[in-house]
Order: structure tokens, then sequence, then C-alpha cells
């Protein structure tokens, strides 16, 4: 047994020194890179400081030329010499007012592509075709081009009339020498700037680069293939290169700038430092060899077995296993504290799965927000209430889902959010749930624990019960209306068609009496009122949905209102009626008696006001037939408006005593039964306003 722990321990301190070497090995080969990295980026940082120092100089002598150019541009002179095609008036203007040194560089060129000044050049006529394809574009430039073995930097800028006016006149054109004298440049390193040519001589490169001729030849061919204008070479520890290529204005090569860099400070930077690196790891090397072999002895194996029994522990967290305690020290102790946390573990876990089970069993909904109001936690039953998957629900802000205002949530803090029966839209399906949540704080940290029970059944039951009320309380009152307006009909026929015929035969003995005439003609009238009233009930009996003329059956209720609005309550009545209405498809009966009830009511809100004002108005928009109802009454205080459609509830009662509660509420629901809607907008005092909105009839 003890030769096997030794041969164990060997093994480790065996791995565990394999491990250290190449860590080391490897800590070498990162801090060697590193180190070269960082020479490379110092070389690259000094080539491309040439080769911005360069672009420095290049744009420096463009700026100069640039100015001129845009001088020339707004000389007024110049522009009237090039409309009358004067080269004289040209030649003389610009000797006198410019520099001569600068005007021998100049050519300008007529819209007609005609030299009008300076001599013509045949590195010129190359790229003429192309500037002024360039400059169609409202562009002005300038870029390097070669002739033979020279190069020439050319800068060109339009006339145009005005910038109003883009209307072509001309170009303008400098070329001048492009070489190391006209650049000036500072750089210590040996540079070469040469006219391209596919194959490099010897001589056209930096004397330190001559061994490396066929190297830039391939690399500058590569360049031109991919376009590219610098880059930088490492040919050996010893040379490096910075080449830029520069393109005309077609975009092929023109001229090459090369930069010839030695690298021998650097190599002797990069020996110190290898050195140095490898005796600090020499040295770490050993110390960690022997710490290696305390370490593995005295707290890897112990804790490595440790390890293995809380990995075991983890995999099946029911099943408790305490670790034989053979260790003393801190050791043992941790032993011990592992043990012991074990057991607490074991028994927090089994009454955590209890609750789990019966939170996941309960049909209640029930959640954790943090405070954020983001939900957090939920068992089976808020996932199904809510109709989302768990991916959806994660993090999601209940006050958007539930489509309530984050002020009521911000109420959360000081006392419960509760409601009894909210309607949601989960999945864009309607329901009603019951809603509670209450802040719970813990650890100077407040949760909010919510529970939401589904109650759509039981508010559909209620619902339809009240619709059911309704509907029979609406039926029993026409059908006794009926009958009672039947009655009374036939008891005014009898003796009204009485006093009629009396009349007329007293008529014919007295033909010139005024007051046969009134008897007679308020009979008639009475008689055709008393027909209009049978009609009515007869539609009203109908209970058939069909084409109704809005406009028609208000002006029908209306005159049998003529007795309350004018003799009564001496009402003003305007209406506002729009032509050729949209029919609305119902039942008479019901819209007549929505009207009716609406009418009857703004005219007893008027009964004890100074200024009685009735106003109907019906129009159509959106598909929709409108119907405004509008009263100078005493008005509905604020409280009531969110009451008055509901059932047996009346503002008239302890009033007229007359109030039962039902008008609007049967009302409502009758509008609504035909997808319709009722608003009202009211201010104490001024008056109401009842709006019936209900769809047009289809087809």
């Amino acid at each position: 047994m003890k030769s096997r722990k030794t041969e164990l321990e060997k093994r480790i301190f065996v791995l565990f020194f394999v491990i250290t070497f190449f860590l080391v090995l490897t800590l070498i080969f990162i801090e060697w890179q590193l180190a070269k990295f960082g020479i490379n980026q110092y070389e690259d940082m000094n080539i491309r400081l040439t080769l911005s120092e360069l672009k420095i100089a290049r744009n420096e002598m463009e700026m100069g030329k640039q100015n001129l150019l845009t001088n020339l541009e707004a000389d007024k002179v110049v522009i009237d010499a090039l409309q009358k095609g004067d080269k004289n008036l040209i030649n003389n203007h610009l000797y006198q007012n410019y520099q001569s040194e600068d005007i021998d560089k100049l050519i300008i060129c007529n819209k007609q592509r005609e030299y009008i000044f300076g001599e013509q050049w045949e590195l010129l006529d190359k790229y003429l075709s192309q500037i002024y394809r360039d400059i169609s574009k409202e562009n002005s430039g300038f870029f390097i081009g070669n002739f033979g073995s020279r190069l020439f930097q050319i800068t060109y800028n339009p006339i145009f009339i005005s910038n109003e006016i883009k209307e072509l006149f001309g170009v303008l054109i400098i070329i001048e020498n492009f070489d190391i004298s006209n650049l000036k440049l500072s750089s210590e390193y040996e540079v070469s700037l040469i006219s391209y040519d596919k194959t490099l001589s010897e001589n056209a490169i930096p004397g330190n680069l001559t061994d490396y001729v066929s190297d830039i030849n391939d690399l500058i061919e590569s360049m031109t293939e991919k376009k590219l204008e610098q880059t930088i070479k490492k040919f050996n520890i010893n040379n490096a290169a910075g080449i830029k290529i520069f393109y005309d204005l077609t975009n092929e090569p023109s001229g090459i700038f090369i930069i010839s860099y030695i690298r021998f400070v650097n190599q002797f930077v990069q020996q110190s430092i290898l050195i140095f690196v490898l005796i600090l790891l020499a040295v770490t090397l050993f110390m960690i060899s022997l710490l290696g072999n305390w370490f593995s002895k005295t707290i890897l194996i112990p804790v490595r077995d440790i390890s293995n029994k809380m990995q075991d522990i983890s995999e099946n967290p029911s099943k408790l296993e305490p670790i034989e305690i053979r260790y003393s020290g801190v050791l043992g102790d941790m032993v011990t504290s592992f043990n012991t946390m074990n057991i607490a573990l074991s028994k927090h876990g089994q009454t955590l799965r209890e609750y789990k089970e019966l939170t996941d069993n309960l049909d209640t909904g029930i959640f954790w927000l943090n405070n954020n109001f983001e939900i957090i936690l939920y068992n089976p039953s808020f996932v199904k209430i809510m109709e989302m998957s768990e991916n959806q629900l994660n993090h999601q802000n209940l006050s958007k889902l539930l489509g309530l205002k984050e002020e009521q949530f911000a109420k959360l803090y000081d006392a419960p959010l509760t409601f009894s029966n909210l309607k949601v839209f989960p999945n864009k399906n309607q329901k009603y749930v019951a809603l509670n949540i209450r802040a719970v704080k813990h650890d100077e940290i407040t949760k909010f624990f919510g529970s939401i029970i589904d109650v759509s059944k039981e508010i559909r039951a209620t619902e339809a019960r009240k619709s059911l009320e309704l509907e029979l309380i609406k039926s029993n009152k026409l059908a006794d209306i009926g009958k009672k307006i039947e009655g009374i009909v036939h008891n005014i026929n009898s003796p009204l068609n009485t006093v009629l015929g009396y009349a007329q035969l007293l008529k014919k003995d007295m033909k010139d009496n005024a007051d046969l005439d009134r008897i007679i003609e308020a009979g008639k009238n009475i008689a055709q009122t008393v027909k209009g009233l049978l009609t009515k009930v007869k539609q009203s009996n109908i209970s058939i949905d069909r084409p109704i003329d809005i406009n028609e059956m208000i002006a029908q209720e209306l005159d049998f209102c003529k007795h309350n609005l004018f003799f009564k309550h001496y009402v003003t009545l305007t209406t506002d009626f729009q032509k050729n209405l949209p029919t609305v498809t119902a039942s008479y009966g019901d819209l007549s008696l929505c009207t009716a009830n609406i009418i009857n009511n703004a005219i007893q809100a008027m009964k004890d006001c100074v200024q009685k004002e009735l106003t109907i108005k019906t129009y159509e928009k959106e598909k929709m037939v409108f119907i405004e109802i509008t009263d100078t009454g005493e008005g509905i205080p604020e409280n009531n408006i969110g009451k008055i459609f509901e059932t047996y509830f009346s503002t008239k009662i302890g009033k007229t005593g007359t109030g039962f509660g039902l008008g609007l509420a049967i009302t409502k629901s009758i509008i609504e039964k035909y997808e319709g809607k009722i608003k009202v907008e009211s201010k104490p005092d001024y008056g109401s306003t009842f709006t019936l909105i209900l769809p047009q009839t289809k087809g």
C-alpha cells in the first residue's frame, strides 16, 4: 500500500513537472513573440513615418497649386477670355497678375479641349480625356503621371460660369516635376523615387536592397494586381523595405517610392531580450519544481479527494455520503465543514422540492417580479394563463403584457395592487383575470410577489345573465307598451270617428261655419297621429333585422315627442340630418327604443333650465352611422359618467322619483348587440351629448 502511494506521488510529481515545463516553454514562446511584435511595430512605425512624410510633402505641393487654380477659376477676366476664345487676353492678363514661375507650369484648355494657354504636352494628351471625364462630375484633383523615366504631378480644376450655373468652360492644369529634390524629405533612410517599370534594375533601388531585386519586383507585381498603394516587407533579420506605388488617373501604376531600412540595432535588442527571458524562466522553472513536490504531497491530493466528492454530490444532490475524516489541521476542519454543509443542503433541497411540487399543481398562477417589474420566476399555471412560452415570458415587463399603466405598478411600493376582473389580451385572446401583487423586501432588495387567476368563465356567465335580464325587461316593456297603445288607439278611434261624422253632417247645413272646419281639421290630425302610432307599434313588434332609414326613424320619434317638446317644456329643436344617409341593419323596435330613451332623458334634463335647446345630428364616417343628441340640460357629474350605463343606476332617483335605472343600460346593451358603440360627453350646468355609433348596412 505504501509503495502504491509513493508511486502515485511520483506520477503526480512527474506530471506536474512536465506540465510546468511545457507551460514555461509556452511562456517563453509567447514572450519572445511579444518582443518580436513590439520590435516589428517599432520598425513599421519608422517606415510609415517616412511614407507619411512623403504624403505630407506631396499634399503641400498640391495645396499651393490648388490655391492658384482656385483664384484662376474665380478670375472673371479668364472666364471672359475663355468665352471669347481670346488667347492674347489670357496671356497678357496672366503674366501681368500672377508669378511667372507658376504661370510657366500652367495649361488652360477650353471645353472643346483646345489649348488656350501654355504649351502642349504629350504627357497631358495621354490623360486629357480622363481629366474631362472627371471634371464633368464637378471634381478637381491631382495625380502622379510618368513620361519616359520622369514623374510629374498633375493638378487640375474645372472652370464654370458661376457656382449656380454649372456650365463647363474649360479646365486649369498645372504640371510640375515630381522628384526627391522637389519633395525635400528629412528622412535619414536611403530612399528612391522612380518611374514605374514592370521589372526594376539594381540601379533603380537603394544600394542596401540590390540583393533583393527579384523579391521587390515580385512584390510590386503583386501590389499592382491588387491595386495596393503601399506595404512593408522584411527580407531578413538585417534588411526591410517600405514600398509605395503611385497610380495615375486611369488607375494604372505610374511611379514607385522605395525606403531602405536597416535592422542591425533591432537584432541586438532581440538577442538581449531572449537571453534575459531564458535566464529568468530557468530560475522560475527550478523554483516551481521544488514547490510542486511539496504542494502535491500536502495539498493537492487531499483537495482533489474533496473535489471528487463534491463532483459526485453535484451530479446526484439527493445522495448524502459524508467524507471520511483522514486529515488533521485545516484540511480536517474543511472536511468537517463540508459534511455539515452537505447535510444542510440536502434538507433544504428536500424542502424546495416539496414547495415546487405544491406550486406546480396550483390552478393559480404564481410569479415573482424584480424592481423593474420584469418576470423572473413563475409556475406552470402562470404560463398557461398568459398563453406564452417560457422564452417569451422571461424578463418581460408585466405591466406591458397586461396593458396596465406603469404609474399603477409604481404605487406597489406603498400598497398592494389588486384587480377582481381585469380584462387582458394574452396572445390576442380576451380574458378576465383576478390579479394581486404586493411588495416583498428582502436583504435591502425589493421584489414583488403576485398571483393571477383566470375568471373568464365566471365573468362571462355574469354578463350573460345580465344581458338576459335586460332582454327580458326590454321585451316585457315593449310588449306591455304595445298592448296599452293598441287599447288606447282603439278607444280613441271609435269616438273620434263619431265626432268627425257628426261634424261633417253639420257642415252640410252650416257650410260657412269656421269652427266646424277647425274641428274637422283637428280630428283629421288626431286620426293621422293615431295611424302613425299604430304603424310604430307594428314596426316595433317586428323583431326581424332589416335596413332602417335612421333619419325617418328619428323624425317619427320626434312626432311623438311634440307635446313634451313644444307645449310642455318649450324646447327649441334643431335637426341636421345628412342627406342620403346609409341605412343600418337592425330591428326597428330596438333602434326606436334607444333613440326615444336618449331624447326623453334630454328633455327631462332640461326641465328646470332657462335655455332649452335640443340638437339632433346624423352623419356617416368611415362606414359608420353617427347619431348625436345634444341638450343644454343640467349635465352629468364627472363621478357618475362611468355609472350611468349600469343596471338600476339612475340620476332621477331623489329628484322626480320616476327613474328605474334601466333606460341607458338597455340602450347600451342594444347598441353593442349590433356591434356599435355609445359615447357620452357632459359638463355640469352646460349639457350633455350622447352619440350612437352603428355600422352601416353591408353590401
